[in-house]
């Protein structure tokens, strides 16, 4: 099969692009006020929803992301 982009060249932007997402994702998710809902002097267990969060959506986003363009140099 004919291959475009060495399957290497994926996996190391899959790496980078997730701590790239991850960091864009918190500082994104931190405009939410998550204070209404935890008790007060809860900064650190908010703090640690949101790396969470963020961590999770940044994989998905990454994956879904760095796996549409493994589907398109396969198919060429």
């Amino acid at each position: 099969m004919l291959v475009i982009v060495n399957n290497s060249v994926f996996l190391i932007s899959r790496i980078i692009l997730f701590f790239v997402a991850t960091m864009f994702i918190f500082k994104t998710i931190q405009a939410v006020d998550l204070a209404k809902v935890f008790k007060p002097n809860s900064g650190d267990q908010i703090r640690f929803l949101y790396m969470v969060i963020s961590v999770i959506l940044g994989y998905f986003f990454v994956d879904a992301i760095v796996s549409l363009f493994e589907n398109l140099n396969n198919l060429l």
